[in-house]
């Protein structure tokens, strides 16, 4: 099959990772294998990772924070309309285009597309059904919450080009953060004034950075500090 028809199980976020204060007393080495070469030395790709973790900072004044607690909090995700059927036919579509003979292709019959397309939907149903559950959820930072997208570009699609121009534009990235979680262990890292505080947000996207999301917090929360920087995944 063609690179550009990803499953829905494909691509997936990186483990959570547990944010802990280094020790002073370094982990044990364990052996490797004799005959096996070790992961770390094989050849690193090319393409640069798919996934990021970030940490956003957030500090100011106790009642601009409520304000920003308040509406940051939502269900996390983006209210795309959902066609199952639509989904089968586009990956009928996809398939049939990248079933073609030619260099590193083996082709797919008709009924083999089909039968792709019909596993596909089923899986995006599935898929679709777990995040309906999810929606009631708190999640702490919700981009949709803070920088809503609006109907006409909801209504496109999510696959649609011009929907994922816009997320791109204004968000950064064509899909909603995942793992999104608060960081009570973080602090600011410097004293902050009287009834000031802090609060440290860690999430991951993929393929690109939520800069304007931040430039657009800045906008609307004058009296608050934003600071995004990137997590190390080692």
């Amino acid at each position: 099959m063609a690179e550009n028809l990803r499953l829905p199980w494909a691509d997936l976020p990186p483990p959570a990772v547990a944010e802990e204060e280094p020790t002073a007393t370094p982990a044990r080495r364990t052996p490797a294998r004799r005959g096996r070469r070790p992961l770390s030395s094989w050849p690193k790709s090319s393409e640069p990772a798919p996934w990021k973790g970030w940490h956003l900072l957030v500090h100011g004044p106790d009642a601009a924070m409520d304000a920003f607690v308040a509406q940051a909090s939502g269900p996390g995700l983006i209210p795309w309309p959902f066609d199952a059927e639509r989904v089968e036919e586009d990956v009928f579509a996809l398939a049939i285009g990248a079933s073609g003979k030619g260099p590193g292709r083996s082709g797919l019959s008709v009924e083999g597309c089909r039968i792709l397309a019909r596993q596909f939907r089923e899986a995006a149903e599935v898929r679709h059904a777990r995040l309906a559950l999810r929606s009631g959820a708190a999640c702490p930072l919700d981009f949709h919450r803070l920088v809503p997208v609006p109907q006409r570009i909801l209504e496109l699609g999510a696959t649609h080009p011009d929907a994922r121009a816009w997320l791109r534009m204004h968000w950064g990235i064509a899909e909603a953060p995942v793992q999104v979680s608060l960081l009570p262990r973080l602090k600011a890292g410097r004293r902050l004034p009287r009834d000031h505080r802090a609060a440290v947000y860690g999430f991951f996207t993929r393929n690109g950075a939520p800069a304007p999301v931040v430039r657009r917090l800045e906008e609307h929360f004058p009296t608050l500090t934003f600071r995004l920087s990137e997590r190390s995944l080692a």
